[in-house]
């Protein structure tokens, strides 16, 4: 049983949280904080872009919490790119205050919590958060990240988006932003969230993304690896391939020395020399493939028999390390096998026996087709047609393929088959954007 000091002392303790908490809760609000809210809001609803750019900046200007809070809310979401941007590094800005980062850091907990919907909230919270220089603060994203992008439901795309918007920065900043979110454990499973991160790395002028390119290196294989070796190549003239101790070494001796070209010049064309086997002049660095054949009646004669040999042909060339598939597609589409099998001689064997036999189809289901693709998870897809798809139109397959693959970043490969029939139309405005915007090339042939 408690003396009575004790309760006594208890009850002050109580009454004074009490106190306080009522204080901070009911306290008055900042005259100045108001008046400048009351502008904002005036500010926004003007038609001028400028104006409300200039009413966004001015706001940031005042460093709280409501701050950031009405920039989410109202400078975010505005239909100007130029109020939005100046939203975004308002938030950069507010993020250095401690309780401004306490307060977006609980938001970007909240926003993780709740449906996709609020995925561009987590974005722009995130975009801010991550520059930080405090360690406990980073530590503290990369635990997050790490717990969100564990859950079954969870989508890359949120920090993907911010990978790739800081990769156009390519700054100390952009830098440093995309090297902590490389910490989170995805970085180390996922193929798309790796290889965002190795594009973006690719963009940033600065040495140390060099330094990690080296370092990750031996890690990498595949068209990751062909990334890296790729870059590396074109930003320092060497030629040491996946020698990763050669690159080491180098580094070593000149990294304090090593300067990009100026801002605006383009990297060395220095050419790797591929050895690689290539289809239809189109390098196969992948490890993962999967080809795609159009079987269209539209196709027969000399078409579907110069692209079953040169089918034939770069499947006989592959390595047994690669794991490939093949896709026919007409009226339907019809994958060989259910999953990607190794290049072995009796793979090879058993898919020169399903190319010759196949026979050709009405109809040309490039969806489908594409669909059944990237269901097999591969590296890189290589896609060969002659026509216009039969299953959707053109812009809309390629817009829906684009965003689909923001997150998996598969290389889709196309060639565009010229026939007497077609005369090459239609063929440049949907296979040519569809590799454009998908880490491919593009080739027309006749």
């Amino acid at each position: 049983m408690k003396t009575w000091p004790q309760w006594h002392f208890s009850l002050a303790v109580t009454w004074l949280t009490f106190v306080a908490v009522s204080s901070t809760v009911a306290a008055p609000p900042d005259p100045e904080f108001m008046a400048a809210k009351q502008t904002f809001v005036k500010e926004m609803k003007k038609k001028s872009a400028a104006a409300r750019a200039a009413a966004v900046e001015k706001l940031s200007e005042l460093i709280q919490p409501e701050t950031a809070d009405l920039l989410l809310k109202r400078g975010i979401t505005d239909d100007d790119r130029s109020v939005r941007l100046s939203a975004q590094k308002g938030l950069r800005q507010l993020a250095g205050d401690q309780t401004v980062g306490e307060y977006l850091f609980n938001e970007l907990k909240k926003s993780f919590r709740k449906p996709p919907a609020n995925d561009t909230v987590a974005i722009e919270v995130l975009r801010a958060l991550v520059p930080t220089d405090d360690e406990s603060r980073r530590e503290e994203i990369v635990t997050m990240l790490d717990d969100f992008l564990g859950s079954p439901k969870a989508h890359p795309l949120i920090p993907i988006t911010v990978i790739d918007d800081y990769a156009v920065e390519g700054d100390e900043i952009a830098l440093k932003s995309v090297l902590l979110l490389a910490k989170a454990k995805v970085f180390e499973n996922n193929f798309g969230y790796r290889r965002c991160v190795v594009q973006a790395l690719s963009q940033i002028r600065e040495p140390e993304a060099i330094g990690f390119l080296i370092d990750l290196l031996p890690k990498t294989q595949g068209l990751i690896q062909h990334d890296v070796i790729t870059y590396l190549t074109r930003a320092t003239s060497q030629k040491f391939r996946d020698n990763d101790r050669n690159w080491s070494n180098w580094w070593r001796e000149n990294q304090k020395d090593f300067k990009f070209p100026p801002a605006g010049t383009p990297l060395s064309d220095a050419s790797l020399d591929d050895q690689q086997p290539t289809y239809y002049g189109i390098p196969i660095c992948a490890k993962r493939i999967v080809f795609v054949l159009d079987t269209s009646m539209s196709m027969r004669g000399q078409p579907i028999v110069l692209a079953k040999q040169a089918l034939l042909k770069t499947i006989e060339s592959l390595p047994e390390a690669v794991k490939f598939d093949i896709i026919f597609f007409d009226g339907a589409a019809a994958t060989w096998q259910p999953r990607l099998v190794p290049a072995s001689a009796e793979a090879k064997h058993e898919a020169s026996q399903i190319i010759a036999d196949r026979g050709l189809k009405l109809g040309t289901v490039s969806s489908a087709a594409l669909n059944a693709a990237f269901e097999l998870e591969p590296e890189a897809i290589y896609f060969v047609s002659d026509g216009e798809p039969t299953d959707g139109q053109p812009a809309q397959i390629v817009n829906f393929v684009s965003q689909y693959n923001r997150v998996r970043r598969v290389s889709v490969h196309t060639v565009g088959v010229v026939t007497i029939r077609n005369g090459g139309a239609g063929l440049t405005s949907f296979m040519q954007p569809l590799a454009d915007q998908n880490y491919g090339k593009f080739r027309l042939v006749e």
